[in-house]
């Protein structure tokens, strides 16, 4: 009897602590998440327990409003973290990563100080007013009710330059990290921002103060935004002319392949003004900025943080058929490639893990868009020339040698210019001279040469369509071909040709269809006058 008396004293003991424990998580969720930490690892990645096992709820996430299993490719698949260390890191991309975590310094304050602060400061805007897509801001929709609120009033008061508000809801000090991480991760515009934080906090955890910092670039947001957005704008006009979200794409991660050079010591590394504005960044100023333009084309394309042995970013992006993953910082390596274009979680597996609220993005498993380039991105020389390195997936031996030259009157000797050829009129290439641009008589300059106005291109698109149809129909050996098109149109042809922009305009496909190897290609202008040029294109495909 006594015996059993001691035991039931024992039970009791036991469940009181384990009482007292479960409410001391309860009061303490730092505490709660290092245990998690420690079970799970790092988003599955370590930890006693590792990815074999579901990851856990972060502190202010929905899991109603989180990915899951379906069956079906074109349903949200939840990401399934690759179990084990990271150990295939390619010599070429290694260290090129460079980002630098979201992270928030938190103060904790005693209760008078508290009182203080809360009759200093107020709200600022609360953003209410406020919405946003889930398919293009998908970690504002990861977050609770009261973290969505939350997001909203951050957001809001950096569009505000605001610095120090206090929270419009209840919200915990460790739930406000996920909070910025999602503000951070869904909106690549506030460019201006630094992604580190304060926080102040009373006993229980409760935050009474948010502090924002800012670069000092903020101090002239106007001609920031300006220049920030001219080089976005350049990107998408670009992309733009193309007709699908998968050729776009492509052509956003060429152009800042092209435009931008990774550089670990590049200031305001972590933002996508470093990348656009600037052409210098690391992992993080890439993938924001590859983010930021396809979000103004409107493909779904999300900032992906994680490790690659050390901390790096890079995109998910939407096409027709599931997700895919990008790393455009990788594929401007040395020689630039399509490695890490448009691949699989299983292609990222030993190389890529998501972390933090990452894990959340739906599964990569999309296959219709993997792998369909036949060639490396062609990249300019100092001179301008453009070029393959020939590691790319296509043609076995496929290195073209490029001569994009323009010059106005196909009947005399090719004459470029490092800037732009003259024409035997003295205007210079670009046609920047207009004053003998005369429309009204266009019928009548082009019937001399035996032509109408309808015969003229006027788009980029049906341009590189017109020269794709031509090309393959001549074949193989050496032909001439052309077309006519207005002053406007070829300013921006002869801009295309300078960044090597024609190869995934119509080149590359035309080459592929017509099975060589090898081609030629002499570009050359003919003014006509009435405010037309018929371009010549020389080549020779073998």
């Amino acid at each position: 009897m006594g015996f059993l008396k001691k035991l039931g004293f024992a039970l009791l003991a036991v469940i009181a602590a384990l009482c007292l424990f479960v409410l001391f998580c309860a009061f303490n969720p730092s505490f709660t998440d290092k245990i998690s930490r420690t079970l799970y690892g790092e988003n599955g990645e370590g930890g006693i327990i590792g990815s074999d096992a579901e990851s856990p709820i972060l502190p202010g996430v929905n899991p109603d409003a989180l990915p899951t299993q379906t069956g079906t490719v074109n349903d949200l698949i939840p990401y399934t973290p690759y179990n084990g260390t990271i150990t295939t890191i390619p010599d070429n991309v290694v260290g090129r990563s460079g980002l630098t975590p979201v992270e928030g310094t938190q103060t904790e304050l005693s209760d008078a100080q508290a009182k203080d602060v809360s009759g200093t400061i107020d709200k600022g805007s609360d953003g209410s007013d406020l919405a946003f897509d889930p398919e293009i801001y998908p970690y504002y929709a990861m977050l609770d009710s009261n973290g969505q609120a939350l997001y909203k009033q951050i957001y809001a008061n950096a569009c505000d330059l605001v610095s120090s508000f206090a929270p419009c809801t209840d919200v915990k000090a460790d739930a406000v990290q996920y909070v910025f991480e999602a503000v951070f991760g869904d909106h690549p515009e506030l460019f201006y921002v630094q992604t580190a934080y304060t926080v102040k906090y009373t006993g229980d955890k409760k935050v009474v103060e948010i502090d924002l910092s800012y670069y000092t670039i903020a101090n002239d947001l106007e001609n920031a935004r300006a220049m920030f957005d001219s080089a976005a704008t350049a990107i998408e006009e670009g992309a733009r002319q193309f007709p699908d979200d998968y050729s776009r794409e492509k052509y956003v991660h060429d152009a800042l392949i092209q435009t931008v050079t990774y550089d670990a010591g590049a200031s305001m590394d972590q933002s996508a003004y470093s990348a656009l504005v600037q052409g210098r960044s690391v992992c993080a100023g890439y993938a924001r900025a590859f983010q930021y333009i396809c979000q103004r084309l409107g493909i779904p394309a999300y900032y992906c943080a994680g490790s690659s042995g050390e901390d790096h970013a890079w995109n998910i992006v939407k096409l027709g058929d599931g997700f895919y993953n990008v790393d455009v910082t990788w594929d401007d390596s040395d020689s630039p490639s399509y490695d890490y274009f448009n691949r699989t979680d299983g292609d990222y597996a030993g190389t890529h893990v998501r972390k933090s609220l990452s894990i959340y993005l739906p599964a990569c498993q999309g296959t219709q868009y993997r792998g369909l380039e036949s060639s490396s991105p062609a990249i300019a020389d100092e001179e301008g020339q453009t070029s393959d390195d020939g590691t790319g997936t296509g043609y076995e031996g496929y290195d073209p040698y490029f001569d994009p030259y323009i010059n106005n009157d196909p009947t005399v000797p090719l004459d470029y210019d490092s800037e732009h050829p003259t024409d035997v009129t003295g205007n210079n290439g670009n046609g920047n001279n207009t004053s003998n641009v005369d429309h009204s008589n266009a019928a009548a300059q082009l019937a001399v040469f035996g032509l109408k106005e309808s015969d003229a291109l006027t788009t980029l698109s049906d341009y590189y369509a017109d020269c794709k149809i031509q090309m393959v129909s001549c074949g193989m050996g050496d032909h001439c071909f052309y077309n006519v098109v207005p002053v406007e149109l070829y300013r921006t042809i002869e801009s295309e040709y300078g960044k090597g922009n024609y190869r995934t305009g119509y080149f590359d496909s035309a080459l592929k269809t017509i099975g060589a190897s090898n081609c030629n290609i002499v570009i050359q202008a003919e003014r006509l006058g009435g405010g037309y040029y018929r371009i010549w294109h020389n080549i020779y495909v073998w």
